[in-house]
């Protein structure tokens, strides 16, 4: 078997893990300033806190506040991923090391693959990060989210292929006697 020159396209593990690091500094951040502009808003006045952890028994934790709070929580990453991967192919930490997720033949993430894709690190979660390793010895540098998508992470400073196209298919030649236009009632020796 002849050795791929392939596998230089492909971001290796160490830097999509430094990207999946810079991701997670990311979305701690947005929630850390979430959080604080929502405890200065409250200590201010402006509206009703958390109520979670403070010791009162009024159900403050069941609030409408707290439920938005809540849904922002959990949709913030979903949104991240999800909408960074299919509208650019990266998210920021992906943009920092110049890598990008494409699908296996070069074509860019729709919205459907992005969201399965972002499912796919709850499997590798559940391999107890395993899945996430396994990029470290694929030829393809696929962790296991990326097999089940059947997605590949590139770098952005090497071109990746283009897609393959299909044989361009010959011409039809028609048979003697049968006219080439379209017209039916027209007089073809003019």
């Amino acid at each position: 078997m002849a050795p791929s020159t392939e596998h230089h396209y492909y971001a290796g593990f160490w830097s999509r893990a430094a990207a999946r690091v810079i991701d997670l500094l990311i979305i701690i951040a947005a929630f850390n300033l979430i959080y604080l502009a929502d405890r200065l808003g409250a200590d201010a006045g402006l509206w009703t806190g958390m109520g979670l952890g403070e010791g009162s028994r009024t159900g403050a934790g069941f609030s409408m506040a707290n439920v938005f709070r809540g849904l922002f929580f959990l949709t913030f990453p979903v949104f991240y991923y999800v909408y960074l991967h299919a509208m650019y192919g990266q998210t920021f930490g992906k943009m920092a090391l110049k890598i990008k997720v494409v699908n296996e033949d070069g074509t860019p993430l729709d919205y459907r693959k992005a969201f399965l894709r972002w499912l796919g690190y709850f499997l590798c979660d559940l391999t107890f990060y395993i899945g996430y390793l396994w990029a470290a010895f694929d030829p393809r540098k696929q962790g296991l989210h990326d097999k089940v998508c059947k997605t590949v992470v590139v770098r952005t400073d090497v071109p990746f292929p283009p897609p393959a196209a299909g044989e361009p298919e010959a011409p039809i030649e028609s048979p003697p006697g049968d006219p080439a236009s379209l017209d039916t009632g027209a007089d073809q020796s003019l």
